[in-house]
């Protein structure tokens, strides 16, 4: 006869077999010991075991719950010092700036309602503190899976394989905060099945990073007026860029006055420059495979009908958009900087939905099998060359119980 013990809940008891009541406490354990370990395992099998079978919807729920609570401590933690273009600093001194002179006087100057009023929020609940960058991950984060799920909520496991091991996840959730809040919503309108709800999501993306319109009004345009948008995107990028080669203080021209934007403006075209070269490479070699890869997959897409890869599609659409606003602004370095990271992860979301949807087998395989290689040498990679995160220890973050993960929270 089976060892039983009884499991209550509320005010059920339910009877569990030994081997999983064990296997319960062990997790459990392993868990508030080696909390990263176990939600990286985790996710590394419900991804590779994609490969066989689909994953069920509380298995991802699981897998979304343990990254908002242990990936946050590691980037709501990072020094805010002035070292390699850190943005932490700066933020602290928005949210001093705010609660000394009143929140309706700062925004009344300020277009990126969302983020800034999320600032607010954050440092009114949270202190001017750790904290409150905490709480910006957890909502804006838990935000953008929600907006994965509701389209594809099974490509989750390999988008964050694929996103946490890249630096665009350290760069924009620990540094340039305003990308990450504006992400859910660009998702948000990629996958809205109408042209209507893609407008207002568009329009929510901007309140929260001006530049991410960049991307989201192209992407409008053809939602309206179709193939037409690609042309006109293009004559438009052509001409900016040869305008930019022609006259490198363009963007400096626009920005004479005392407005917001102007201010922008001058930020962005007197900031010193960066080599642009390595990062256009690597975006045409995205550029590229994206679009093969679409091609290639054409017979299957036949066969599985329209509907299935019409995220996916509109993803593609998005990050050639976005490739376009890279090719625009090659000259003037700290724009191209910001696009590139919009056009990298939704390169990532349209490469997560492209592997899941192919057919299960030794291809598919092989495929989730060097795609979790990456992440595993990106990740370990990142963390080597991210000096400032986990309070200056991102190697001992590694090792961190979840007690000392929470603990200068507390």
């Amino acid at each position: 006869m089976r060892t039983m013990r009884t499991l209550t809940v509320g005010n059920a008891t339910l009877p569990v077999p030994v081997p999983f009541a064990v296997a319960l406490v062990v997790t459990v354990g392993l868990g508030l010991a080696f909390p990263f370990g176990a939600f990286y395992l985790y996710l590394l099998l419900v991804c590779v075991m994609g490969c066989m079978h689909r994953p069920g919807r509380f298995s991802v729920a699981l897998l979304c719950i343990g990254a908002v609570v242990v990936l946050g401590p590691l980037v709501a933690l990072k020094l805010p010092i002035q070292d390699g273009g850190n943005d932490k600093l700066q933020y602290f001194d928005f949210m001093q700036t705010m609660h000394a002179v009143g929140i309706s006087q700062y925004m009344a100057r300020q277009p990126e309602i969302l983020s800034f009023s999320s600032l607010y929020i954050a440092s009114a609940l949270g202190g001017i503190t750790d904290l409150a960058f905490l709480l910006l991950f957890v909502v804006y984060f838990s935000a953008l899976l929600v907006a994965i799920w509701r389209e594809r909520y099974d490509a989750i496991p390999l988008f964050l394989v694929l996103l946490i091991s890249s630096s665009s996840f350290f760069g924009t959730y620990g540094n340039v905060i305003r990308q990450a809040m504006a992400f859910p919503f660009i998702f948000l309108m990629i996958f809205s099945k109408t042209r209507l709800r893609s407008t207002l999501f568009a329009m929510v993306a901007g309140a929260a990073h001006i530049p991410s319109l960049i991307i989201c009004v192209p992407y409008l345009l053809y939602r309206y007026i179709g193939k037409r948008a690609i042309w006109a995107a293009s004559g438009v990028a052509a001409l900016v860029f040869v305008a930019s080669k022609a006259n490198p203080n363009l963007l400096a021209s626009f920005g004479n006055d005392d407005s917001y934007l102007s201010t922008k403006l001058n930020i962005y075209s007197n900031w010193d420059a960066f080599s642009v070269a390595g990062v256009a490479t690597l975006a045409a070699g995205i550029f590229a495979l994206s679009n093969v890869l679409w091609i290639r997959s054409a017979k299957t897409r036949q066969l599985a009908g329209a509907h299935a890869y019409r995220a996916a599609h509109a993803c593609l659409v998005t990050l050639n958009f976005g490739a376009l606003a890279l090719i625009a602004t090659y000259n003037f370095a700290k724009v191209f900087e910001r696009i590139y990271i919009y056009f990298f992860v939704v390169a990532l979301m349209y490469l997560s939905l492209m592997i899941m949807q192919m057919r299960r087998g030794s291809t598919k395989a092989l495929v989730l099998f060097v795609a979790v290689a990456y992440g595993v040498y990106g990740l370990a990679k990142n963390l080597g060359i991210q000096p400032l995160l986990y309070e200056g220890d991102p190697v001992g973050y590694l090792t961190a119980s979840l007690l000392d993960m929470y603990r200068h929270f507390m």
